[in-house]
């Protein structure tokens, strides 16, 4: 089998499937990777065209030239203040006019989003109909969105492919803004109470990042990968798992998780 396929392509972006992933939070999912087609994902972050595939997400931080970079790292403590200008420095090197700053996600775009990137760009990836990717997913389990909000692709794309697995994992940032249908396969990623009710409201389950401090509600269940909730006892990967599968999952209630 080919290390992965082209499941979706438009003017600026692409779908691309992995296999055989298999790391020790995750387990055995097959990966999803949706990326800008002629930006390097690490370079995208530094442009802003990371908003073609993440939306409006929160986490993606914000881009300043690199003028006023500088006079933010100005406003920084030493520490914080000196790994930003030499990182200013090193993106003038390279030839760019912007940074981004206060990046929160924790996706390292530099790692597979990098590696599946550069593999596509040599055309190692096949184009595959969603037809035939859908039986080639048959008893498998997907992870939607590796890297990239699974509502900037049209949701009968992953209806298609995900119409014969054993189930999924997906989290969207864009529930506030996308059709409820994106719901059946995807999470809400929610960071309060307030806009985990506010998802609720519009159809979506949650999965909700919260302070150690913080009670769960009666509507929410501990994500069984949380180090700190767990206290030491073993934890689950996602693959065997599969709470976060939207409203198509079993488990209606919510989940939530430790900030770590």
């Amino acid at each position: 089998m080919p290390s992965g396929y082209i499941f979706y392509e438009d003017n600026d972006k692409v779908g691309i499937i992995t296999f055989n992933s298999n790391n020790d939070k995750t387990g055995l999912l097959e990966q999803t990777w949706i990326l800008n087609k002629n930006v390097v994902p690490h370079v995208a972050i530094d442009t802003g065209e990371d908003k073609n595939i993440c939306g409006n997400c929160k986490h993606r931080g914000k881009v300043l030239s690199l003028d006023d970079a500088i006079q933010y790292a100005h406003t920084l403590k030493p520490h914080k203040r000196r790994a930003l200008l030499k990182r200013v420095e090193t993106k003038r090197t390279k030839g760019l006019n912007s940074i981004n700053v206060d990046r929160k996600c924790y996706v390292k775009t530099f790692q597979a989003p990098l590696s599946v990137w550069k593999s596509y760009k040599k055309g190692n990836y096949e184009k595959i109909s969603l037809q035939k990717l859908s039986k080639l997913l048959t008893f498998r389990s997907v992870r939607v969105g590796s890297y990239g909000d699974p509502a900037v692709i049209p949701n009968e794309v992953w209806d298609k492919m995900l119409s014969r697995t054993l189930g999924n994992t997906g989290y969207t940032h864009q529930w506030q803004k996308c059709e409820q249908r994106y719901s059946r396969f995807n999470m809400a990623s929610v960071d309060s109470l307030e806009e985990k009710r506010q998802a609720n409201k519009l159809g979506f389950r949650t999965f909700r990042t919260r302070l150690a401090s913080e009670p769960i509600e009666s509507d929410e269940v501990i994500c069984p990968s949380d180090k700190v909730a767990r206290k030491g006892r073993k934890l689950v990967p996602c693959a065997d798992c599969m709470m976060c599968s939207g409203t198509s999952s079993k488990v209606k209630k919510n989940i939530a998780i430790i900030i770590h």
